[in-house]
């Protein structure tokens, strides 16, 4: 794919401290499964028509993302971001085909979209981005003793770069808070792009500032603990995100022992059900695996480094997890009118595993949740997998 060009985005709204924010943002969402990028836009477009301040397409594998590109840009122009997906999440609960598409109003929103790109030489792209991303946030007004806005990352899932952009665009935020998400492609791991200036591309990633005087939360839920096994990184590829060893023996072989699961059973599924947990920062943070390497060492989604001491994952209830989020939310913004949410991938197969992602399909759908499953989630600097991060809306 040519390398696009670095124009930004800005909605046509301005800010407007006195007016609308007892209405509120408001999400909605459409989902088509038509077999084309083309027909799947113009489905969606029907149900959502083009008056938002700001929509987001999240696209899963087998769709011509050239065709996609151009049917979403030619609906609603700039006013779009966009990646691949392992799945999204809209009013039906847990999609695992086709197009989902949120759109995000407000009576005082405002968006501006700026991309990151190359992820694979960042010294290169802040070059161009920098400057614009600085003037981004310094326009964003404080409120209530915070900033009156947070910030959308979309990324290549497969850059293995989520952990630095996630920490280099923070540090340029100042104190607006991030929520971010990995683009997918349905667990076939080959490619995974992001919408930058009217094309889908690989190795870069796009950050949008919206602003508004609307009442928001920042989210981050998991319902994995750290439980009594250790396995601590003795011999790894950080760059890489392999790990060789665990506890001085191979990594496959001594992951399974503990799991208690042969190594030629080992799969998504059984990765899903058993995460690794590193308790760093006064908080606990899943290490996912995506993968078994023919020479026993581990593939992860996130970066292990050498000595980094690993627990063994203790699921607890997911449905009462979220149950709990979200009386916090409500205690907070005294009604949640809806949530965007980045959620991973390894936590929809765990749930189809165990019989719940009905249930919990249901639940996210009854309090307005919709989003796209993910590669990873980007919380502030911090890069994470087998996470739910997400924007809450209140009045």
């Amino acid at each position: 794919m040519g390398r696009p060009g670095t124009g930004q985005r800005i909605a046509a709204r301005r800010w407007d401290p006195a007016g609308g924010s007892q209405a509120g943002v408001t999400l909605r969402s459409a989902f088509s499964a038509e077999p084309s990028a083309a027909a799947a836009v113009a489905a969606v477009a029907a149900e959502l028509g083009d008056a938002a301040d700001l929509f987001l397409a999240f696209v899963t594998a087998g769709y011509d993302l050239a065709e996609a590109a151009v049917a979403l840009t030619d609906w609603v122009g700039e006013r779009v971001i966009a990646c691949t997906s392992a799945g999204g999440i809209d009013s039906g609960g847990f999609r695992r085909e086709g197009m989902v598409v949120v759109a995000l109003s407000g009576p005082d929103v405002q968006v501006v979209t700026i991309p990151v790109l190359p992820v694979s030489d960042l010294d290169r792209a802040w070059e161009v981005a920098d400057g614009r991303l600085r003037a981004a946030v310094d326009a964003v007004p404080h409120q209530r003793q915070s900033r009156a806005g947070f910030a959308l990352m979309l990324v290549d899932g497969l850059s293995l770069r989520e952990e630095r952009v996630a920490e280099q665009v923070t540090a340029r935020l100042d104190g607006i808070p991030l929520i971010g998400g990995s683009a997918g492609d349905d667990l076939r791991f080959r490619q995974t792009a992001v919408l930058v200036d009217g094309r889908f591309v690989q190795d870069a990633a796009s950050v949008t500032i919206v602003t508004t005087s609307a009442a928001f939360r920042r989210f981050r839920v998991q319902h994995h603990t750290a439980g009594d096994d250790v396995l601590v990184v003795t011999a790894a590829t950080p760059q890489l995100r392999l790990v060789h060893t665990l506890n001085g023996r191979p990594a496959v072989e001594e992951y399974a022992r503990l799991v208690g699961i042969p190594v030629d059973h080992l799969s998504p599924v059984v990765f899903s059900m058993h995460p690794l947990v590193l308790r760093a920062g006064g908080g606990s943070w899943i290490r996912s695996i995506s993968g078994v390497e023919p020479d026993g060492s581990l593939r992860f989604l996130c970066t292990a480094d050498l000595g980094a001491v690993l627990r063994l994952g203790r699921a607890q209830d997911a449905r009462l997890a979220l149950e709990s989020t979200f009386d916090d939310l409500r205690s907070e913004l005294g009604e949640v009118t809806g949530a965007l949410v980045f959620d991973c991938i390894l936590r929809r197969l765990e749930f189809e595993e165990t019989a719940v992602a009905g249930e919990l399909g249901r639940l996210l759908a009854e309090r307005s949740v919709v989003g796209f499953s993910t590669y990873g989630e980007q919380y502030d600097g911090v890069h994470v997998n087998q996470t739910m991060v997400g924007i809450a809306f209140g009045r």
